[in-house]
């Protein structure tokens, strides 16, 4: 991030009387995110989609489709655009898959907008997000502003932290986005209505480019403009969500009109009466038994009747209505944040009234319990996540929304007739003298429409070198809007992007990026595939033309022809990338293991050698290698194999650190349960106590197992004979799981977090 060293306090950036523009920092715990892996993670080893678990598959090709396939009952819209393969592809980019729980006090910087009515801070280096809104006339934060940055394994390149309003672009890929902490480029834009803040970023997926302009329009309303645009001559299927966490309670209410919804409580995605349906009963049409005329179904318009789930409401399509998602707390007062749109998707997310959903939110408030419940008010152009929408060759997509407070009749808004909290809502929106009417809404759509293409009065932060490389790779920019800039030699993110820089025009990798320890960023859309094609056949083929073809080839699904370069590779020069592709490749655990252990020999016989650079990288590297290792042995149960690794990660922790690691941690675990004496037993039991394991999501059952295995294993050495499955029970009640332990991601119970 390019601020002013030194910056102590906010100073004013030229903006209007109405909409004042500065630089500041907030103070919040931090969890470190370290540089993404500097091995390529390939699309067949995915085996899941958010909160992965550890593992991942071998063998190559393009691995298995995870398609979105609905229950009959949805309609025919939920239907259109079924995303084929809900996975999500890692490659160009560096998977984040390795941070932090420090949760240390440190500060973020931020650029803040506010007028009298609203001030709204921005955090450029968590993908541009709106970290949060305060009503100065109310004194109170209207989205949840999370008192911690700590990620978790939820996002598309894993790593992901909550709170905020988010801006989620992919071209036809679920989850949250590639950028999620990454930093986005962000501007200052002079308007004849006032100061605009623009963020925006390149997307290497498919070669678009995505915006959002916000502004404050000094009545009290926040709107905000994305803008997506595909300067490709291929159509693109397109995945766009405006992430927005609010505070939640059980007496929080949502609030949108809707007539049903689209719901993920129980098996695929079904069809069901809002807000009045059973929570888990697969038969929407099931009624009860009502007398009366009274409707047994619960209110699940409140938070406090939902376990989890995705609810995808569908709002009627007309120009009477105005779409949107609001919500309230009917048992504190009236206030109600409506978040308004013309978009065909509307939907909340809720972790749910159980022990998982509520340990995950108190991890993602950096273990502050019960100070992070939160739900997401969501929207998008597609009726849900799970589909994608069109985005024509040369064409752009760009849309308005918009966040306002009001204070209504909290009476009304807690209506049983759910429909009288709809009218007070929609009286509020269509009042012309304080609402955001709809002759407004698209007063202020035209308008930022209008300075999408205008070019920025200033930049306050530059996001990655990307953008800049794929102009000059085209000849021409993507917009005179979005001023995207190479780095300068020794600038951040220049080292990535270099030889790239060099093979575009020199046509060839120079030696200088010839003798670097290791690739330290990949690029395998098919115009980089054929530049490094044409720079083999001109130049002839070196080991890291070779290298980047078979990853890219390998990546497409193929595997004769990426196991032929990675062996070209090898024999131009030995990289531990190339052992480990080759490994990935194998067909069998002990051929996978083989090259696994060429890559980890490699590794350990040029380590330490080389300039502070090569020093850095590897690190960086032994850190990803390891990790990944321990993983594969861990899935396999390959325990007798682990042991050495160990001890070689022991000799080199004087300057690596091996130790912080999970899959580490979770690998001495293991060991240690296999040794089964009293001593080791007492060892797993105190490395599982007193870690965080902040990568582990889904797969934090695998801590709670080993938990009970230690314990157990105790019970029976004490015994001197085998458990009866009452001893075990009593074994696991004795010593439950620990808090820091914890519970999975997605899951709806367990008994140790309540």
């Amino acid at each position: 991030m390019k601020f002013l060293s030194g910056l102590l306090a906010a100073f004013a950036l030229g903006a209007s009387a109405e909409t004042k523009i500065t630089r500041d920092t907030q103070t919040k715990l931090l969890s470190t995110v370290l540089p993404g892996s500097l091995l390529p993670q390939f699309l067949f080893m995915q085996g899941n989609l958010e909160g992965g678990a550890i593992g991942f598959n071998t063998g190559g090709g393009r691995g298995i489709k995870q398609p979105f396939i609905p229950d009959d009952s949805a309609g025919e819209d939920i239907f259109d655009g079924a995303l084929e393969d809900q996975r999500s592809p890692q490659l160009p980019y560096l998977t984040q898959d390795l941070w932090g729980c420090e949760r240390e006090e440190g500060n973020m910087d931020t650029v803040v907008m506010e007028d009298e009515f609203l001030k709204v801070t921005i955090v450029p280096s968590v993908s541009g997000k709106v970290w949060s809104i305060y009503d100065k006339k109310r004194n109170r934060d209207v989205l949840y502003n999370n008192p911690a940055h700590q990620p978790a394994n939820i996002g598309a390149l894993k790593a992901w932290g909550a709170g905020g309003s988010e801006w989620n672009w992919s071209p036809g890929i679920i989850g949250h986005s590639a950028f999620s902490e990454s930093t986005l480029h962000t501007a200052r834009v002079s308007t004849d209505k006032g100061e605009v803040v623009r963020v925006f970023e390149y997307d290497r997926y498919n070669s678009t480019v995505f915006q959002v302009d916000m502004m404050l329009d000094g009545k009290g309303a926040f709107f905000f403009h994305p803008k997506i645009t595909n300067n490709n001559d291929a159509d693109l299927r397109g995945y766009w969500w405006t992430c927005v966490a609010v505070d939640s309670t059980p007496s929080t209410r949502i609030l949108t009109p809707a007539s049903h919804v689209a719901e993920t409580t129980a098996s695929n995605m079904r069809d069901a009466p809002w807000p009045h349906f059973t929570i888990l009963n697969q038969n929407s049409s099931f009624f009860g038994y009502a007398p009366s005329g009274a409707d047994y179904r619960q209110d699940m318009s409140y938070i406090g009747n939902h376990l989890t789930g995705d609810m995808f409401l569908r709002i009627m399509d007309d120009d009477v209505y105005t779409p949107y998602i609001a919500h309230t707390d009917i048992e504190k007062d009236g206030f109600f944040l409506v978040h308004g749109h013309k978009l065909n998707g509307t939907k909340f997310f809720t972790w749910g009234q159980n022990g998982p959903g509520r340990f995950m939110q108190d991890f993602l408030a950096g273990g502050l319990r019960r100070q992070g419940d939160y739900t997401e008010l969501q929207v998008g152009p597609a009726p849900t996540q799970m589909q994608s929408f069109p985005v024509p060759a040369q064409s752009k997509k760009e849309w308005t929304d918009w966040f306002k407070g009001f204070d209504g009749d909290q009476t009304e808004l807690s209506s049983l007739e759910y429909s009288d909290a709809i009218s007070e809502v929609d009286s509020h929106i269509q009042n012309k003298d304080s609402g955001v009417t709809n002759d407004y809404q698209k007063e202020m759509d035209d308008f930022l429409k209008s300075i999408a293409d205008l070019p920025v009065t200033e930049m306050l932060v530059q996001g990655s070198p990307w953008g800049a490389l794929e102009e000059k790779l085209r000849g021409e920019s993507f917009s005179q809007g979005l001023p995207f800039a190479l780095p300068k030699e020794g600038e951040e993110q220049y080292d990535e992007m270099k030889p790239w820089l060099e093979l575009l025009e020199d046509g060839v990798f120079s030696a200088e990026t010839l003798a670097m320890y290791t690739p330290v960023s990949f690029q395998t859309t098919d115009a980089w595939m054929n530049l490094l094609e044409v720079s083999a056949d001109k130049f002839g083929m070196n080991y890291l033309t070779a290298l980047h073809l078979g990853i890219g080839y390998m990546e497409r699904g193929e595997i004769d022809r990426p196991v032929d370069l990675f062996q070209t590779s090898l024999k131009l020069n030995q990289t531990v990338v190339a052992y480990r592709n080759l490994a990935l490749l194998q067909q069998t655990p002990s051929e996978v293991n083989d090259y696994f252990q060429k890559a980890w020999s490699h590794f350990k016989a040029t380590e330490n050698t080389g300039s502070d650079k090569d020093a850095v990288l590897q690190a960086r590297l032994g850190r990803n290698l390891a990790t990944e290792i321990l993983s594969y042995y861990q899935q396999e149960n390959m325990v007798d194999e682990m042991p050495d690794l160990l001890s070689d990660l022991s000799d080199l922790q004087s300057h690596i650190d091996f130790e912080s690691l999970d899959l580490v941690q979770t690998s001495r675990v293991l060991v240690n349960l296999a040794l089964a004496t009293t001593s080791s037993y007492n060892s797993a039991i105190k490395i599982l106590a007193s870690n965080c394991f902040p990568t582990y999501a889904s797969a934090r059952t695998d801590l709670s197992s080993f938990w009970f295995r230690a314990h157990e294993g105790l019970a029976e050495i004490n015994k001197g004979s085998p458990l009866t499955n009452i001893e075990a029970l009593r074994a696991r009640k004795a010593d439950p799981v620990p808090e820091n332990i914890g519970c999975q991601y997605g899951g709806q119970y367990c008994d140790s977090y309540w």
